[in-house]
């Protein structure tokens, strides 16, 4: 059975469990429709990511094919990044994109996996009618941890906070510990999406 998390909660994982599916959902409030992308920092021991390959979003320049479909992956290949079909565009406002991991290739430098959600809009363009959009005609966000191997689900975090002021939102991480990995619910906002996250943790390459 699947254990529910609430916000700052830590989960351990199963010293077996290594091949993860990590999903994160979401629903838009009606007449709300834009773009929701899902990132991946891989972060070392200073808190931040130290190879540019270790951003693992829609626009990585490291990429590699599997199963005939191109996805954004880590430079240990450890995680394999979702495949942005656009879903939340379409009538239904429904949007589920999906991150794979695989703990037994990651780097020994990397002491923690971060999952965000962003809306899409260019921080350039004042015009941009993106802009107007956040997090408060987001609803029923949630983020999930689920064995690959068998589909199923160790622990989910449903976000009901108020996030009615953020562009960007941290939905969970997976941090190493020893030789364990635990995964925590995070639940923290950013008022400028994907840009001040980058901010936070992949300074260096800002």
């Amino acid at each position: 059975m699947a254990i529910n998390l609430v916000k700052g909660q830590r989960l351990e994982l199963d010293s077996g469990l290594s091949k993860l599916k990590v999903e994160m959902g979401w629903a838009l409030s009606e007449n709300a429709r834009y773009d929701l992308d899902a990132s991946t920092f891989l972060l070392g021991e200073s808190g931040q990511v130290e190879n540019e390959y270790d951003f693992v979003f829609y626009g990585s320049p490291n990429k590699t094919t599997v199963d005939g479909v191109e996805r954004p992956c880590s430079v240990d290949m450890s995680v394999l990044g979702s495949v942005d079909d656009l879903g939340d565009d379409d009538e239904s406002g429904e949007g589920n994109e999906e991150i794979e991991v695989d703990l037994t290739k990651t780097s020994s430098n990397i002491k923690e996996i971060l999952f965000t959600v962003s809306i899409y809009y260019n921080p350039n363009d004042p015009n941009d009618p993106q802009r107007k959009f956040n997090f408060g005609q987001v609803r029923n966000a949630f983020i999930q941890i689920k064995n690959s191997l068998t589909n199923e689900i160790i622990c989910r975090y449903d976000l009901d906070e108020d996030f009615s002021t953020s562009k960007g939102v941290e939905f969970g991480r997976l941090y190493r510990r020893g030789t364990e990995w635990k995964f925590q619910a995070v639940g923290e906002s950013h008022a400028d999406g994907l840009l001040s996250i980058c901010k936070k943790y992949a300074s260096k390459f800002m």
